[in-house]
């Protein structure tokens, strides 16, 4: 499963400015990153008002896509708000780490970004799932702390702990955009079967993912 650590704090910290850096700094390490932002203020406009895509959703169309040789981008309705493990899994693949601005109240990992002229103490603490702070001032918290610029030692922190190699999962498993953990030998033998169901379709499909969506009540 992709690793989603979300960079948290009051407004006006620095949150976008420290994202900016890491993700250069990662990406220049070779790391394939995501990202996702928690947006709190109201519904989401991404596209210019006249432009082709605009219309299409103006006039009723629940999914956008914009594609070009270069980039795909899908603007998309959806009606309940979706768990970050859900925005990642079925959006964002093929990544190394996926880092979020916001998401306080979840249940990923977190680094909290503070600073001393706002006079308020950390919005997180352990039992936040808080694993580092970013901060020009000891705020005491039990964590690893980085100073504002110390960009560098948070990616090696963030390597150390996130991106070490490991095996990828052969299947994972989500329920209402919840993962489910799966014994091994469980993963292993949905795996197969549901390759050996793919393999019996008449259209071919290269290496790499398949979906699997059940919709409705269980059985």
């Amino acid at each position: 499963m992709t690793p989603i650590v979300s960079v948290v704090g009051r407004s006006s910290t620095g949150k976008t400015t420290l994202l900016e850096k890491l993700i250069r700094e990662l990406t220049c390490r070779g790391w394939r990153i995501g990202t996702v932002k928690h947006h709190v203020h109201g519904p989401v406009s991404v596209d210019v008002p006249g432009k082709d895509s605009w219309r299409h959703k103006q006039a009723g169309a629940r999914a956008v896509a914009l594609a070009s040789d270069a980039a795909c981008f899908v603007f998309q309705d959806t009606s309940d708000r979706l768990s970050l493990d859900t925005i990642v899994h079925r959006y964002l693949v093929g990544l190394d780490l996926v880092l979020t601005e916001g998401f306080r109240a979840g249940a990923t990992p977190k680094i909290e970004v503070n600073r001393a002229a706002l006079g308020m103490p950390l919005l997180c603490g352990p039992e936040d799932d808080l694993v580092a702070v970013v901060s020009d001032w000891e705020t005491g918290a039990s964590v690893p702390h980085f100073g504002l610029e110390a960009v560098a030692a948070l990616a090696d922190f963030l390597a150390a702990r996130f991106l070490r190699p490991a095996p990828a999962d052969p299947l994972e498993l989500l329920i209402d955009g919840r993962r489910v953990p799966l014994e091994a030998g469980t993963a292993e033998v949905l795996r197969r079967v549901v390759w050996s169901l793919v393999g019996d379709t008449r259209t071919p499909v290269p290496p790499g993912t398949v979906e699997l969506r059940i919709h409705g009540h269980a059985p």
